[in-house]
């Protein structure tokens, strides 16, 4: 190899060592530098999952809403009754559920917030919900790759806290599932629709002194 230049080498080096390295950090932490919306790309094209691309019953939708100096987005699948019982039925109460469809629902945030009691750091997490008739028990997760309803031991693990949101009955029934932003003073509701059931997530900034 007398000769060979390395300068071709170590531009390469250059060029995918920082790549590879914020790979592992995203994987491993959830913890992303770059913006919300650049980390994975919009929810409709997740570059995660090739399946995005087509089509689906349930298509990928998202809730986006600023929050203190930062930006909050959930992006979740928005399956559809089609005729059958929702709660107690596709959905049975106290069995672990990936609130949405496909994949799992994900939750990207920019600054640290609390979410129905769980504190997430800014990064990328999945979320799911234990539902009951009057309260549903939420989790969120760093795991972020695993299929939707596979919520298995090693997601569990990953697992960064729970909390609590009640659930109450809507008036009119709600064909496909929605989650839908709604500003209230310094908070945000996050109103999880289906069927007749509405369930609210109360999503606030935390301030650097750690108190909501």
């Amino acid at each position: 190899m007398e000769g060979l230049s390395l300068k071709p080498v170590r531009m390469a080096l250059a060029v995918l060592g920082p790549l590879v390295a914020g790979s592992l950090l995203i994987a491993t932490t959830g913890v992303t530098l770059l913006p919300v919306t650049l980390a994975l790309g919009p929810c409709l094209e997740d570059y995660s999952s090739p399946s995005t691309y087509a089509h689906r019953a349930s298509p990928l939708a998202a809730a986006r809403f600023p929050i203190a100096a930062g930006a909050v987005e959930l992006c979740y699948g928005r399956p559809s009754a089609r005729g059958r019982t929702v709660y107690r039925g596709l959905v049975p109460w106290g069995r672990l559920w990936q609130s949405g469809a496909n994949e799992p629902t994900r939750l990207h945030t920019q600054v640290p917030i609390l979410v129905a009691g769980i504190r997430p750091p800014p990064g990328r997490f999945s979320l799911y919900s234990r539902p009951g008739p009057e309260s549903w028990i939420l989790f969120a997760s760093r795991s972020t790759l695993h299929w939707g309803n596979d919520i298995s031991s090693t997601v569990r693990a990953k697992e960064i806290g729970q909390g609590v949101a009640d659930a109450e009955p809507l008036g009119a029934f709600v064909e496909t599932f929605t989650i839908t932003p709604e500003s209230s003073g310094d908070s945000v509701l996050l109103h999880l629709d289906w069927e007749r059931t509405r369930v609210t997530l109360p999503v606030t900034a935390v301030p650097a002194g750690g108190q909501p």
